[in-house]
Order: C-alpha cells, then structure tokens, then sequence
C-alpha cells in the first residue's frame, strides 16, 4: 500500500510535543527521525514538527488530513480562546503567556477514550498507556506503516468477549477496571449509553456528563475528560491532582470538596465559561510541570 506523506499549515500557536506529550491521548509514542506514532481512525500515522510554531508533516496509508486538523482543532480560533481566558484574571493571563501552544484534543473514538479514561482513575500516566497499548495489542487488529507495527483499538464486541479474566491480565494495577470496562460496555450495547449521540452539538456538557456518569466507576473526573477530550465538550472541567492543586492555590473560592461534584462544574462553567476545557488543561500543565521541578 503507497504511503502518502504531506503537509498540515499551521498558522497559529502549535506545539506538537506539547500536545502529545501523553497526558490527554495515551496512544502517542515516538518512532524513527523526530515522528510520532499514533493511531487514529483505524489508521497508523507519524507526525513532526520541525519546530514550535511550524507546520505538520504526517504520513499514513490513506488520506489523514481532515481527520488530523480535527483531531488538533487545526481549525479553533485559538486567538479568541487566549482572549477569552486572558480576560477573566491574572492567573489566566499568565497561564496563556506561559503555555499559548497549548492545544486540547478533539479525539475521533469516544470509546477509545472511554476505556482509556476509566481506566486512569487514580493511576500514573505510566500504567494507564502501558494498559490501553497491552488492550490494543492483544484484542485489536494489527496495522502496519513503515515497519512500525501497531494496532487498532478494540471494538466493544471485542472487550466483551475477550471478559473480565482476561482484561485483568491486560491491565497494570487496576483491580476494578475490568468490571467498569464492560459494565459501560454492556451500556452502550443495551443502548442506555450512545456515545456517537453525546458527541453531537446539540447536546450539552451537562446531560452528557450525567449519561457518562450513570456507568459504575464513572465519576467526575472520568466523565468530564471523556466530555472535553471525545465528545467536544469544551466547557467540561476535568480536575485531577495537578487541577486540585492549582485551584487551592489560586481559586480559593473553588467549591472543591473530597469529590468533584455538580457545584464545581457550575463554578468552573461559570468563571471560565464556554473554554473551561482549556482553563482546565492550563492548571494541569502548570500543577504537572511544578511537581517536576519542585
């Protein structure tokens, strides 16, 4: 099969290490001369940037590039959005300075990243990527693109047959993941839980949080990075360790509690309003970068 090599013009803030750097699609791993291994649609592609700023080079074995300006919101008014958080206060102001090649994800799989993301309660980046690569390898169906061998992510048919045994033994140090998988998994098949439609503009952040957290293990956090990273919610506020710890220290008046319930999510949509989404992943990156240079 020819390999087909192109380019994607960038003309606003990018930064493609920083956008993969695996902490929104855990799927991303680096291959041979500066590219990036990723699988996107059922499809193997590498993508490189020569530098911060500059356009993408990707490679597939088919057509890629409305699925890739998609997948990095090539077409946001990115501008609009460090106006908008800009305007709010002086942590955002500095947060956009700091971080402006920030990009959140638009993932084409909501049932990848449902799987991926239950599987990240309360675990290291390490072994939630180590864990969804384990369940593409052994249930999903091998791909090929330059030698670089990998695989598709498993439909739901797959992970239910494949069972909660033999989940477990795919997955690092999550004992109740397996039961969460497939109980979601039975949802979707029982038709309670339609991810496709939850993608759909016309239906909002809230109802969609409240359907994603009607499966058991689904909590908030859970639910809210499936929303913003697959299901093109960008008002949904995911708040992990990294998030908690900049609210404390910056939102004193953050409704934080020992859970992210219902009263933080109207707070977050109402400071930050429509791009909550990317004032969430701005406190990440400041919390995550600040405990590794304490």
């Amino acid at each position: 099969m020819a390999i087909k090599t192109d380019r994607l013009e960038v003309d606003q803030w990018f930064d493609l290490e920083l956008v993969l750097d695996g902490t929104q699609d855990f799927r991303w791993r680096a291959w041979k001369d500066g590219w990036l291994s990723g699988v996107l649609s059922g499809h193997v592609v590498h993508v490189r940037q020569a530098g911060v700023g500059a356009s993408l080079e990707y490679r597939a074995n088919v057509d890629l590039e409305s699925v890739l300006r998609s997948y990095f919101r090539l077409d946001d008014d990115i501008a609009e959005v460090h106006d908008a958080l800009s305007d709010i206060d002086d942590t955002m102001r500095k947060l956009v300075s700091r971080f402006p090649y920030l990009r959140v994800l638009r993932q084409p799989d909501p049932w990848q990243a449902t799987v991926s993301y239950i599987c990240s309660a309360t675990n290291r980046i390490e072994r939630i990527t180590k864990s969804v690569e384990n369940i593409a390898c052994e249930l999903g169906e091998r791909r090929v693109l330059s030698g670089d061998v990998r695989h598709t992510f498993p439909t739901r048919e797959k992970v239910l047959e494949a069972g909660e045994e033999n989940l477990g033994e795919l997955t690092v140090g999550l004992k109740s993941f397996p039961k969460r998988v497939l109980a979601t998994a039975e949802r979707i098949r029982a038709g309670s839980l339609d991810l496709e439609h939850l993608a759909q503009p016309e239906v909002c952040y809230a109802e969609a949080r409240l359907q994603l957290m009607a499966s058991p293990g689904v909590a908030a956090k859970v639910a809210d990075c499936i929303a913003l990273f697959a299901l093109d919610k960008p008002d949904a506020f995911p708040v992990d360790t990294y998030v908690r710890r900049e609210l404390e220290r910056c939102y004193p008046d953050a409704p934080l509690g020992p859970t992210e319930g219902e009263a933080l999510a109207i707070w977050a949509r109402g400071t930050f309003g429509a791009r909550a989404g990317y004032a969430s992943q701005l406190l990440f990156l400041s919390g995550y970068f600040a405990s590794k240079n304490p």
